[in-house]
């Protein structure tokens, strides 16, 4: 095999494949067409040997079969559980995964084998949420009983790449029901992976615990902050990878030196340590990728055989594809490869270029983790809006002592197993390095070196891979001409050419400055996402528990959003209050402040949600009449309830009411509130309540949105957050007609899905310009 092998295209044509397949539904189809379009090509002529090409197109029509085989297992799976989303059901099945922390409780994979009594033959798979502790394992077979949610998701999504349909709230205790039906090698391996995190919450403190099992196991627990981790750029410590297999693999083969034993032994016993390695890490793309080509360069070394590494990322990427071809949508799959392309492909070249400066040579470690760094910060720049600039430093300085810590941790592990004390006396060495380790971390992201502005659309992160790769090339031969190296002024050139470009895009967005406002799909709840220019946000509420991941952090993601500057709590009801504990329960979006009115609330819901504010540090301002707020260019201004005690008993009619004015557009958010609040509202403030939209109080219910009301504040749009076929009967047909009548353009998230609204300010003190999106999930 060459550089020039087609192995090095097929992962693209098979994973081409793969997304043609997902997408077009019936696989049939595609095959048919990819067909016709395979003899077109084939019989047209290739750029490569015709034997190369037919191998080429083959890939592309395997991914297309398997592609197409997961979008009708996804929806085989979903229509055992379409009739049931969003009631209570009982079910019977196993437990797949070791139990994660969540909550107070637990949380777990799970498969249905029983739904309401009835033995299924087609068995999906739910994610359990389970909110009181217990003690609970990898194969027991379990009893539940707990309301199933869980919309359609996309093909990126975790739920979907791991074949799970649903999440499952449980309501009670589970029955334990005996031991279920799974593979001996998985019940060895979920033994080891409990006695690992059982030796290290005996010998460690919580919070260094917990930051070892995420790098060791790739384990999030709700205490592990990995927006920190982000800032600095060594998130990929919390994904096991190529990293972690070197962790390994230096201190097996250290061990190995150490009882003197032959390179090529240590070789070979180095490929049972690898099947362990993959095991124990639980088969991610990333650890899967590191094993594969771990296994590929040990097998060269038996072999006696000189092999290149490109070709074993191609071989690795392959077969990540074959055994998980929904990975083809992962930004983590995407990421494992740009890295090590970096290192494979563009660090070599930066060698053969710059092997005679002395500044290169004792700088090789910093250029090794610039070259990985630099691969990987376009795609960053994509799905989160923005990279770190230590990011190459704060490599060089926390991954050797995340190396010390993980190795240490291993062995300690491996100890504790037969003698706990001698775990104790490693891992009180290894606190105070991986306390060490969290302070440098949290020191490097206080630097104002990370940053943020809107994603890249994907024409600019190719054409900064184009940039990448002409430059690197440029240094050893033109890659035009193919004669000598590129001119210095060339590829400064066209690197000042690829800035003017970017910079003219973002001037352009700032020159037409847009407020944005979304109205979340949320189901029978509220959660109001608001983007003022400048890159400031604001969200208000955030609908229930399941809306978070279902809808809010999705979006978030896309829209390279990670921080909030104000989250609004209207009031404590599960269906606006779920999806904010949630995502401080994430910790994966930075939140700077939190408004809320105040009014206690007795749930552990509520609990839970003070007690992750005063565990975040988050300020925590109680919102009250004449409160006044500023995200960015938008001011609001609180108007209920009032400073005093309010006669109001319920959460609905003491929910915090906003008027919000964007340049003189004036939006008025109500939350639940009813007729009693909106009487409170006119007496007060009268003809002060106009607005050009409103947010619908209490999801469009009888008890509230009257004439009078509707009179005062005169909106042209309203919008009505509600789920579609809910027992409350929300929207309320009169309340509909009300609106009518008074001449408001309605919006239902029901009816409409996720809404966008655009709102643009008009030009010489013209009218406002209001554009609306509608996004139906399918």
């Amino acid at each position: 095999m060459t550089s020039r092998s087609p192995l090095l295209w097929a992962p693209f044509f098979l994973g081409g494949g793969i997304i043609t397949g997902w997408y077009s539904g019936c696989w049939r189809t595609a095959i048919f067409l990819l067909i016709v379009i395979g003899l077109v090509l084939f019989l047209g002529g290739w750029r490569f040997q015709r034997r190369k090409g037919t191998g080429l197109v083959f890939c592309l029509l395997l991914g297309v079969i398997l592609g197409g085989t997961e979008a009708m297992l996804h929806l085989r799976y979903r229509a055992v559980l379409d009739d049931h989303y969003g009631q209570l059901v009982e079910v019977a099945g196993t437990v797949l995964e070791t139990p994660a922390p969540w909550r107070e409780g637990l949380r777990f994979v799970f498969r249905v084998e029983a739904l309401s009594g009835a033995d299924l033959t087609v068995r999906p798979k739910v994610e359990v949420f389970l909110p009181v502790p217990g003690t609970y394992h990898y194969g027991q077979r379990l009893a539940l009983k707990g309301r199933l949610f869980g919309a359609e998701q996309h093909a990126g999504s975790e739920w979907v790449r791991e074949r799970i349909t649903g999440g499952l709230l449980v309501q009670g205790l589970p029955t334990v029901c005996g031991r279920g039906k799974v593979p001996g090698v998985g019940r060895l391996v979920n033994a080891v992976q409990q006695k690992i995190i059982a030796v290290g919450e005996a010998t460690l403190p919580p919070q260094a615990a917990t930051i070892l099992h995420g790098m060791l196991l790739g384990r999030r627990e709700p205490g592990l902050s990995a927006l920190t981790f982000e800032r600095v750029g060594v998130a990929h410590l919390l994904s096991v990878s190529g990293l972690h297999l070197t962790f390994w693999l230096s201190l097996f083969w250290g061990l190995g030196k150490a009882f003197r034993l032959p390179d090529r032994v240590l070789a070979i016993l180095a490929v049972p340590a690898v099947v362990l390695f993959l095991l124990v890490a639980g088969g991610g793309a990333p650890a899967l990728r590191a094993g594969i080509m771990g296994l590929l360069a040990l097998f060269g070394d038996l072999m006696q055989r000189r092999t290149q590494r490109p070709l074993h990322l191609a071989v690795a990427a392959m077969i990540i594809m074959l055994l998980r071809p929904l990975e083809v949508f992962a930004f983590g799959f995407w990421l494992s490869l740009a890295a090590c392309v970096g290192l494979l492909v563009v660090y070599p070249r930066w060698e053969q270029s710059f092997a005679a400066y002395p500044w290169f040579v004792k700088g090789r470690p910093f250029f090794l983790s610039l070259a990985a760094q630099l691969m990987v910060a376009p795609l960053i720049a994509k799905v989160y809006g923005g990279f770190s600039l230590v990011a190459p430093l704060a490599n060089l300085l926390l991954v050797p002592l995340a190396g010390f810590a993980v190795q240490i941790g291993l062995v300690a592990a491996l100890a504790g197993m037969a003698y706990l004390p001698l775990a104790r006396l490693l891992n009180a060495g290894n606190a105070v390095i991986i306390e060490g380790f969290w302070q440098l971390t949290v020191f490097l992201a206080s630097w104002p070196g990370y940053l943020r502005f809107p994603p890249w659309p994907w024409l600019t992160v190719g054409a900064s891979y184009g940039v990448i790769f002409l430059l690197t090339w440029g240094l050893t031969v033109n890659p035009v001409t193919k004669k000598r190296r590129l001119p210095l002024f060339h590829a400064l050139l066209v690197l000042l050419l690829v800035v003017l470009a970017v910079t003219g895009y973002y001037l352009v967005q700032d020159l037409t400055p847009c407020l944005e406002l979304v109205f979340f799909d949320v189901g029978q709840g509220d959660a109001v996402l608001i983007s003022v220019p400048g890159d400031y946000h604001l969200l208000v509420d955030g609908g229930e528990t399941g809306a978070y991941a279902q809808e809010i952090r999705p979006y978030l993601q896309a829209q390279g959003i990670r921080a909030l500057d104000l989250v609004v709590v209207t009031h404590a009801h599960e269906d606006h209050l779920g999806g904010v504990v949630r995502l401080l329960e994430d910790g994966r979006i930075e939140v700077a402040q939190i408004l809320e009115s105040g009014y206690a609330h007795t749930t552990r819901l509520y609990e839970r949600f003070l007690a992750l504010v005063l565990e975040r540090g988050i300020p925590l301002r109680q919102g009250v009449e004449g409160t006044t707020l500023q995200v960015g260019g938008l001011k609001g201004m609180v108007l209920h309830p009032p400073v005093t005690a309010w006669t109001g008993t319920d959460l609905n009619n003491n929910s915090l009411v906003l008027l919000l004015d964007w340049h003189g557009v004036r939006i008025l958010l109500m939350g639940d509130v009813e007729a009693q609040g909106e009487g409170r509202l006119l007496a007060v403030y009268g003809d002060g309540l106009r607005a050009n939209l409103l947010k619908v109080g209490h999801h469009g219910s009888a008890t509230g949105t009257g004439r009078a009301w509707l009179e005062k504040v005169q909106p042209e749009l309203g919008v009505i957050s509600v789920g579609a076929g809910n027992p409350f009967g929300h929207p309320e047909p009169t309340v509909l007609s009300r609106l009518e009548e008074a001449g408001v353009k309605v919006y239902r998230t029901d009816q409409r899905g996720r809404l966008t609204f655009r709102i643009r300010p008009g030009r010489r003190g013209g009218p406002a310009q209001i554009q609306v999106r509608s996004e139906v999930r399918k």
